[in-house]
């Protein structure tokens, strides 16, 4: 089958896999989107909005004043998705370009993972698996509705085949040989193309290539693993990385990604996206506060099916006992780093060592979550998109090796596909949630028709990754693709300790946030007349909306009673409070009104 072929079937196989799981989705291409109440995936309808609306307008789509209004704020450590921005250049549709996106890279995934597969697995069929389980693999699965960043890693498979082209490795030696000058310019391009769709994928492929170096650095092929002088080396290095760890602790460096690192029960729990595994003891599991720092989180998830690590496990056992023959993967000088590699992620996972709540050893690779920047990859659990790429090309290899020689190529076959059937059950999603632009509540539309520049919402919030001030609700993001007024609020992957402040150091926002977060207490003092008009002035509201949970409560009174001198009126939609000035027009002054 020519190449040109073969990638088409390939990209049209792992797409028609999307489309099923997540199916109705593509009936609603244009119009929904996969997401959950509260969760991520409005900011990325918002990424590929303002990217398009910044760039067709001149301005660094990297900056931005439609969060934070009016200070604003850089986007560089927001988990921003420009590749989806860039798509939305030509469609104008950022519901349609982030749905086309996961498409496109889902289907590219999967290819690019069978590609890499077939270097060592003979066997179509367990090349088509290995592209599947890293494609949707149950973590990707799980974060289908909140982690679109986390999808795009269509790089990582065509990254590694070029990197393999590109450099020759030689134990002991530093730099590599480049092989093909070609290779080398490819993976920067995909290098840079991961940059502008995430950073965790972005990381994906530098830790591989450091990892994959360091075997011939470090001649790790040439440890003799029969030799007691080995564990002993073995032993005194967890130990030092277990005392620097602790010692790192106790001297107060910040640590909250080692919050999130994962506990190797995890492995065994289903998460709640699994439609035939996910029961009540997983139920328990995965939102017991003893076993997990954040329970019920999806951050917690590490399972990648039982039958894929089951076999690998059995395999391992079979080569220690000598009862299978070198893998093909393991006779290549490329290939045979693949398992080293796949242990360094597997460890990056725990860094920790927890066991059902307890840490019990503290790694040396939890080292790194102590490094300026470095810390910034805060959930170690998310390495494991990596095992699902790499785990499949190690076993399914040595599976070829211990059954060549035993098995009819009709029993082979038959049982690739059993093993195929048992990942498909385990790894089924349950039926995805959507929100469409229909959802947006109708009193947004109305606030679009309004001049001004703002919209001051109720409840306000500022929320990251870390922490949250006040009360964020991130379909705010995705509601302002549709009114189009800034926002004092916001939510990114980092915000500032400055941002954080700024609506308390804003006197009309501090007092709201106050009776907003503190309804059982005495209202604040109300804010002079002054301080009331600069507020007006400067962020020229076209409106204020109330959600109905915070309609008739401390802080809806305290609103009407701060604007009502100025000529605003309150109107009811749909349960949500409009508080606008009714005579005003786009030609109107923006002044307030005396009282």
């Amino acid at each position: 089958m020519k190449n040109g072929l073969r990638i088409i079937l390939l990209l049209a196989f792992y797409g028609l896999l999307f489309v099923v799981f997540t199916w109705p989705l593509a009936a609603n291409f244009k119009i929904s989107f996969l997401a959950v109440s509260g969760g991520d995936s409005c900011g990325y309808i918002w990424d590929a909005w303002h990217f398009r609306k910044l760039a067709l307008s001149g301005h660094n789509p990297y900056v931005t004043d439609w969060l934070f209004f009016p200070q604003g704020t850089g986007l560089i450590m927001h988990g921003y998705l420009p590749v989806l921005g860039l798509l939305n250049l030509g469609l104008n549709n950022p519901i349609l370009a982030v749905n086309l996106g996961l498409l496109l890279s889902a289907a590219a995934s999967g290819a690019g993972a069978y590609l890499l597969a077939r270097r060592w697995v003979q066997s179509p069929v367990l090349g088509l698996l290995a592209g599947f389980v890293f494609t949707y693999s149950p973590f990707k699965l799980q974060r289908l509705t909140q982690h679109f960043n986390l999808q795009l890693t269509a790089t990582i498979p065509f990254y590694i085949l070029l990197f393999l082209r590109a450099f020759e490795f030689t134990e002991g030696k530093f730099l590599p040989r480049v092989r093909s000058w070609g290779a080398v310019v490819g993976c920067f391009g995909l290098g840079v193309l991961t940059l502008l769709s995430d950073y965790y994928v972005l990381f994906g492929l530098l830790y591989f290539s450091l990892a994959y170096a360091a075997w011939f650095w470090f001649r790790i092929g040439r440890i003799n693993w029969r030799a007691w002088r080995t564990w002993a080396w073995l032993v005194v290095i967890l130990v030092a990385g277990h005392i620097i760890v602790r010692l790192l602790r106790l001297s107060g460096l910040p640590e909250f990604s080692l919050w999130w690192a994962g506990d190797l029960v995890a492995f065994l729990m289903p998460p709640p996206t699994s439609r035939f595994l996910y029961s009540d003891w997983a139920a328990r599991l995965y939102n017991n506060a003893k076993v997990f720092n954040a329970p019920g989180s999806l951050e917690n998830t590490l399972f990648i099916g039982y039958a894929l690590p089951l076999l690998a496990l059995v395999l391992w056992l079979m080569r220690l006992a000598r009862q299978r023959p070198l893998s093909q993967r393991f006779q290549s000088e490329k290939g045979r780093p693949l398992a080293w590699v796949l242990v360094i992620f597997l460890l990056f996972t725990v860094p920790t060592m927890r066991i059902y709540g307890h840490d019990r050893l503290n790694l040396p690779t939890a080292i790194i979550h102590f490094i300026p920047f470095f810390n910034n990859i805060r959930c170690p659990t998310r390495w494991i998109l990596m095992v699902g790429l790499l785990l499949p090309i190690v076993s399914f290899s040595a599976l070829e090796a211990a059954w060549t020689t035993r098995l009819a190529p009709a029993m082979r076959l038959g049982l690739s596909l059993l093993l195929a059937g048992l990942v498909l059950v385990e790894f089924w999603p349950t039926p995805y949630q959507r929100m469409s632009q229909a959802a947006i509540p109708r009193v947004f539309r109305e606030v679009a028709k309004l001049p001004g520049t703002s919209l001051v919402p109720i409840p306000l919030g500022i929320l990251d990754g870390t922490r949250q001030v006040g009360l964020m609700q991130p379909e705010h993001m995705f509601y302002q693709t549709e009114h189009a007024k800034k926002l004092p609020i916001g939510y990114l992957s980092r915000v500032s300790p400055e941002l954080f402040a700024s609506l308390d150091q804003q006197p009309v926002l501090h007092a709201l946030l106050q009776s907003q977060t503190h309804p059982d207490s005495l209202l604040p003092a109300p804010p002079t007349a002054q301080q009331m008009q600069d507020f007006l002035r400067t962020y020229d509201p076209a409106a204020f909306v109330i959600h109905p949970d915070f309609r008739d409560k401390p802080v809806h009174a305290y609103l009407r009673q701060l604007l009502q001198p100025y000529g605003y009126q309150e109107q009811l939609v749909d349960g949500y409070v409009l508080l606008a000035l009714p005579s005003r027009s786009k030609d109107a002054s923006v002044s307030p009104r005396k009282p």
